[in-house]
């Protein structure tokens, strides 16, 4: 398959041809009653290569839904060399004609769905992207509209895809992971993954429902790929559909973050629904020591909780089996121990100066997939201890984690500020047993409205997962002594009407 596009000479693009060509006619892909074999993943690529024909397209915008033809199309861009750039269904439509608008990807790949959005075909036109349809039998049947874009020949790059981070580093951001990188990450990760592991088709189907949109899902799916795996894939969580799959392809290891983790044992799910599970991997969002301890002790199966981000292009720490085995039960609350290749270290979060053996300060992380040789400072507060496992204990921002996805409060501010009627914003996290934190915010007005509408307007410009469960209209936001918005005092406006209800 070597032939399939110009650069599928690299490392990782080799190995995704490599494996995909290996029988075309075994199950690769399964999703509510359908079945996809590996041919799937070539039809895609050869039509990726025909629509794209002439124009020398290379950043491609997928609208990622969880549906067989959007990871196909996925495997497809890398198979062939091309970049990836993320772009959300769960945007307004105002939102997700800006993505298009700002990022200027040179084709853009969406459901049918997806085009009929308002502003959608508007904004992919405007900037003479190649507009791709999807379909079902076939991953991309056809160009979604009839306008001829302009051959926008891109410079030769490394990068594989240009990822929204979920905020682990700061504020969200569009960061740029080569190939270079994922190959990296990979090969660290010591599974069938490594672009050196043999070439063979294995027996497990790995169970898929993690956002495409999000690094653990897209993970996820290229390195089922890569390990030869076939993948059942969900929409979304549901624990439902989720006991059916486990039951029907008893995989050795699932993955289960903390708000699917508590929906499982919220559902009373049966004991023998894990029989033959090793593992429950659980990242992306803090795991309480004791609900995974509650989570051991109903079902039998170890906890493996890992830390990572996108900006490290997936995890860089985390337990295994065993190293679970021989330490797991002298280091509760840990999340693991770094990769091989990575470092941690712990400084003040003041001075930025290295801290000792189990003090508390913020993370720091080099080597391995990370970029450049220096230190990449994130926002969460760690220790290590003297056997070199992390302990997380909390963010060193005021960042909300809504189940995994990270929202920095001023996005939400910023929208909600562009109301005409408001005067001013804040957004806090409230603790949620499910999700673990969820948003609200409290508003000042200079003119009439109701929190209805104001939601509306969140709606239409913001994913949904920052959208606000509840906003409060103040006559004046409450304020320290120096006149800023005293965000503590703010939150208590929810407890405490919490506690009155």
């Amino acid at each position: 398959m070597n032939d399939v596009g110009p650069e599928c000479g690299r490392p990782l693009s080799a190995r995704l041809c490599r494996m995909i060509a290996i029988d075309p006619s075994a199950t690769a892909l399964t999703f509510g009653d359908r079945t996809y074999s590996w041919s799937f993943y070539r039809e895609a690529i050869e039509d990726l290569e025909h629509l794209l024909d002439g124009t020398g397209a290379r950043r491609i915008g997928i609208v990622l839904r969880n549906r067989p033809a959007h990871v196909a199309a996925l495997i497809a861009v890398l198979a062939t060399g091309r970049e990836v750039i993320t772009l959300s269904p769960f945007h307004g439509d105002s939102g997700l004609a800006e993505d298009i608008a700002e990022l200027a990807p040179q084709a853009v790949i969406a459901d049918p769905e997806d085009w009929a959005r308002e502003g959608i075909a508007a904004a992919a036109r405007g900037v003479g992207s190649v507009a791709i349809e999807t379909g079902d039998a076939r991953a991309l049947i056809r160009h979604a509209a009839a306008w001829t874009p302009d051959p926008r020949p891109a410079e030769a790059s490394d990068v594989a895809i240009l990822m929204l981070t979920s905020g682990t580093t700061g504020k969200p951001k569009r960061v740029e992971l080569t190939y270079d990188r994922f190959t990296a990450a990979f090969n660290a990760a010591g599974t069938g993954a490594a672009m050196d592991a043999e070439a063979r088709l294995r027996p497990e189907t790995g169970i898929l429902w993690a956002s495409l949109v999000h690094i653990g899902g897209f993970y996820f799916a290229v390195s089922a790929v890569l390990e030869g795996r076939a993948t059942a894939l969900m929409e979304r969580f549901d624990v439902e559909i989720w006991t059916a799959l486990v039951r029907e392809y008893r995989p050795k290891i699932v993955g289960l973050p903390p708000a699917a983790m508590r929906m499982v044992m919220d559902a009373d799910v049966p004991l023998d629904v894990f029989d033959g599970v090793r593992g429950v991997l659980s990242g992306t969002a803090p795991l309480d020591p004791s609900e995974a301890e509650r989570f051991e002790a109903r079902y039998g199966v170890p906890v493996l909780t890992n830390y990572g981000a996108t900006e490290f292009a997936g995890a860089i720490a985390g337990w295994h089996l065993k190293l679970r085995s021989e330490w797991g039960h002298l280091k509760k609350g840990s999340v693991g121990r770094p990769h091989p290749g990575i470092e941690l270290r712990i400084v003040d979060r003041e001075s930025g100066a290295p801290l000792g053996t189990g003090e508390i300060g913020v993370l720091e992380a080099r080597g391995g997939q990370l970029p450049g040789a220096g230190w990449t400072r994130t926002t969460d507060l760690a220790s290590l201890d003297t056997d070199g496992f992390l302990f997380i204990h909390g963010r060193a921002d005021d960042a909300i984690n809504r189940g995994g996805f990270k929202i920095v409060p001023s996005v939400i501010e910023d929208a909600l500020k562009a109301h005409p009627a408001v005067t001013d914003a804040c957004a806090v996290g409230l603790p949620d047993e499910r999700l673990g934190e969820v948003p609200v915010a409290a508003v000042s007005l200079r003119a009439p409205a109701e929190a209805v509408e104001l939601r509306d307007w969140l709606a239409g410009r913001l994913a949904r997962y920052h959208l606000p469960t509840d906003i409060k209209i103040v006559d004046e936001l409450p304020r320290t002594p120096s006149m800023k918005i005293s965000r503590p005092d703010v939150r208590a406006l929810f407890v405490t009407e919490r506690t009155a209800r």
